[in-house]
């Protein structure tokens, strides 16, 4: 629904700068004396929003303590509810991922309308680890040779795994020494995922298409990081000695490089399907954003940490390179000149 309205947009994308994370909604308009769904639970935090009407809540302890999936639960599991009130327009209600609830308008009222806004879905510490894993194994196997050599003969045709899992708690104890030391963790899907899929910056539906603007940037500039919030610096494993800026798209026009693709538009945000998924794959091959070499990392850094920096204090060796990277940035709106 954000995308008829431009104030649940400006809602959405205040609250994944805030959270991090991608935000969905949907609205419900449930006639008097129904309810819209069973008893279930969510794997969403969740907060809800009455704009219309009144609506009969009822929440029960979680059988699931915070829940990956969603699932209906029977009348006779949940018990009595630990919470139970009306929402009149104007009430916001909050609940954890896996609360049990369900909802009804009371007979009277002739219809409830209201907002549900979700976030953090599959946003864990167990799914932070399945995504940055591979890339530290990627790396550390280059470096050491524990990790690069050959398992033993028939290993996966054998059913007392005894032996193999005190080898495998050897290395992950490798991992560990050596993540506990690592300055950066490689490019995740999760990062990805969230900025090349979430909201664009809200400038209203009526503004022009962000173009560069203002003065060009010279070795003798200050510049400001414009957005900070809707563009990250990555560093990938399949990319040697090279490092990444990626932004969402934008139905504003903000598009071109950066990786701001086709995805993520304002008409299409959390509503794909499989065919999309597919489509998009394809086409998140052919986004690469701004690449710049790896010994730029620590001038990007101090660009995205400071309020202001001057181009010749970058940490880069010449004045070209200082200027170029100003440049390049400027050029995609990312920094101004002030």
């Amino acid at each position: 629904p954000f995308f008829l309205k431009e104030e649940l947009w400006k809602i959405q994308e205040k609250l994944e700068c805030y959270f991090g994370s991608l935000v969905g909604s949907n609205v419900y308009i449930t006639p008097q004396g129904s309810q819209g769904l069973p008893p279930h639970y969510d794997d969403v935090e969740v907060f809800i929003l009455q704009l219309e009407g009144e609506k009969h809540w009822r929440l029960y302890k979680p059988t699931v303590h915070l829940a990956r999936e969603y699932n209906v639960e029977s009348e006779d599991r949940i018990g009595n509810p630990t919470h139970e009130f009306i929402l009149k327009p104007g009430d916001l209600l909050y609940f954890p991922r896996g609360t049990i609830h369900q909802a009804d308008t009371p007979l009277g009222i002739s219809h409830s309308t209201h907002v549900t806004i979700s976030t953090y879905q599959n946003n864990s510490w167990g799914d932070f680890l399945l995504d940055a894993i591979p890339g530290l194994v990627f790396d550390t196997a280059k470096e050491d040779v524990a990790l690069r050599t050959s398992i033993p003969r028939q290993l996966l045709m054998q059913v007392d795994i005894a032996d193999s899992t005190k080898k495998l708690s050897s290395l992950l104890r490798r991992l560990a020494d050596r993540l506990e030391n690592t300055r950066e963790l490689r490019s995740s899907d999760m990062k990805k995922d969230f900025i090349m899929n979430r909201l664009p910056p809200c400038l209203g539906c009526d503004s022009d298409p962000l173009t560069p603007g203002g003065k060009l940037p010279k070795i003798d500039s200050k510049i400001r990081l414009q957005f900070r919030d809707h563009a990250i610096i990555t560093v990938e494993p399949d990319q040697e000695n090279s490092v990444s800026i990626m932004k969402p798209p934008s139905c504003l026009g903000w598009e071109g490089g950066v990786g701001w693709g086709a995805r993520g538009m304002r008409e299409t945000h959390m509503m794909g399907t499989e065919d999309d998924t597919a489509s998009e794959e394809g086409a998140s091959q052919q986004t690469h954003g701004l690449r710049f070499p790896l010994s730029y990392l620590d001038a990007l850094k101090q660009i995205w940490s400071s309020s202001t920096v001057n181009v010749k204090e970058l940490n880069l060796i010449s004045d070209e390179e200082k200027e170029n990277l100003a440049l390049s940035l400027w050029t995609e709106c990312l920094i101004e000149v002030i």
